[in-house]
């Protein structure tokens, strides 16, 4: 069903009571967008906010893929928080257990001691993930940091402390993770890079680098590979590839690169890990991405939609992964009631056939999406597997050449005249990661506003 307005304005008294009761003086006529981004921007420091766009969510109220600012203002969500909302917005099967749970005890330190709920969640994620060989799990506070887990976990058992990753790419923006990404200089100008990195092209086949298309490509991208690590050296812990380039511009790359890559790796006897923190959990049809292009990695970082909105990631390697004890370790690891929060997520998704509606409804939203790039020439291209979808702008079809002003001036008047709530990535695309909850009619209304926003921009 399409957005329908909620009964109410902005954020009732209940809500500002509790506010009040914390020992802050607020009243509903503070309740304003350019009241609170201008408070924001005096207290939070600057990330990746883009306060020009944007107004201030309401906390307090939402429902699926519906979000409501501030002011009251409603909006039709296809960034499922970037994709971790999988479920949406105030999920009630979701609170429902929530509540039941909410006696247990939340804080054990799991690096240090056993608990039944984490052991049943790590057995779990390896369940789900591809391939029979023996594996181990830690679980971290964030995807970037499960990214560093498999990272140290390859180098211990190497012994090795190099690395290949691509451009473009994103994988963190801390530490090692940060050696890797290479999706916005902005990421990395300034910061040391904590490892050494042999960098290639992502097969990027809209904009193949080497000239070539996909019917006539010969894997010019994994012969690069090779002459790299002819030329720079071999000594390779791992290779780091998102099975699905998500900052870096919603691209896929063909099976066959992938598996020339991967087979590549293995034949210089490094590891191969599949970044999974954003197109992981279900989102392409399958748990993990990867299992799209038919390699069964070494290791696996998953991250935001395995927490149900809390913070968790996961490193998946094979066993034991660390040479012993000691040698990686944080305070947080899948704490009680997460651990039951995520292993209650696994099973939703498995009994409601999400991952099948997650193709069936993807394969409509890039139908419909085909339709505006037959009628506009600023669409260059369309491209995802399940609910993780690109649109590529550019100033015309025959140049491709990257319309970046065009895509944020198409943004920004999706947000904020047509109540589209979405995001770009890469330098010219419009990212769509909505919430698995999505329906044909909730598309059909994505369609028409994003068609509204790109005719009202040209």
């Amino acid at each position: 069903m399409t957005c329908q307005s909620l009964d109410r304005i902005n954020m009732d008294e209940k809500h500002i009571k509790i506010l009040k009761d914390l020992g802050f003086d607020i009243s509903q006529k503070d309740l304003t967008n350019d009241y609170w981004k201008k408070r924001a921007a005096e207290a939070l420091a600057l990330t990746t906010q883009d306060r020009d766009v944007y107004g201030c969510l309401d906390h307090t109220v939402g429902e699926g893929v519906r979000i409501f600012d501030i002011e009251g203002t409603e909006y039709l969500d296809v960034t499922g928080g970037v994709a971790v909302r999988a479920l949406g917005l105030r999920y009630k099967p979701y609170h429902d257990f929530e509540a039941s749970i909410n006696d247990v005890v939340h804080e054990l330190p799991g690096m240090d001691f056993d608990a039944i709920p984490q052991t049943l969640l790590a057995e779990r994620v390896a369940g789900i993930t591809p391939g029979n060989h023996k594996k181990r799990v830690i679980f971290t506070t964030s995807g970037g940091r499960a990214v560093e887990g498999c990272m140290k976990s390859a180098m211990d058992l190497t012994g090795r402390r190099r690395f290949v990753a691509f451009r473009p790419a994103f994988h963190g923006r801390t530490g090692y993770a940060l050696a890797l990404t290479s999706s916005n200089s902005k990421h990395k100008s300034g910061f040391p890079q904590g490892v050494d990195v042999i960098r290639v092209f992502y097969p990027y086949c809209y904009r193949c680098p080497y000239g070539t298309t996909e019917e006539d490509c010969s894997l010019e991208c994994v012969e690069a590979l090779r002459y790299a690590l002819e030329v720079e050296g071999n000594d390779i812990a791992a290779t780091v590839m998102e099975p699905l380039c998500g900052e870096g511009g919603l691209i896929v790359p063909p099976a066959k690169a992938v598996k020339g890559i991967y087979d590549l790796t293995k034949e210089i006897g490094a590891y191969f890990m599949s970044d999974e923190v954003q197109a992981g959990m279900g989102r392409t049809g399958k748990w993990c991405a990867i299992e799209n292009h038919g390699v069964v990695p070494d290791y696996i970082s998953m991250g935001k939609a395995i927490g149900g909105g809390y913070p968790m990631g996961a490193s998946i390697g094979p066993a034991p992964m660390f040479t012993g004890g000691a040698r990686h370790s944080e305070t947080f690891s899948a704490e009680p009631k997460m651990s039951l929060l995520s292993l209650w997520i696994f099973k939703h998704l498995e009994d409601g056939e999400y991952l099948k509606k997650n193709v069936e409804n993807g394969e409509y939203l890039k139908k419909r999406f085909n339709e505006l790039k037959d009628k506009y020439e600023v669409i260059g291209d369309v491209r995802g597997l399940g609910l993780m979808i690109g649109m590529e702008i550019v100033k015309d079809k025959k140049t491709k050449e990257k319309a970046r002003k065009l895509r944020d001036s198409i943004v920004k008047n999706a947000v904020q005249k047509q109540k589209l709530w979405v995001l770009g990535a890469g330098q010219n695309v419009i990212r769509f990661t909505p919430s698995y909850i999505i329906t044909r009619e909730n598309i059909d209304d994505v369609t028409d506003r994003l068609d509204k926003a790109i005719r009202e921009e040209m």
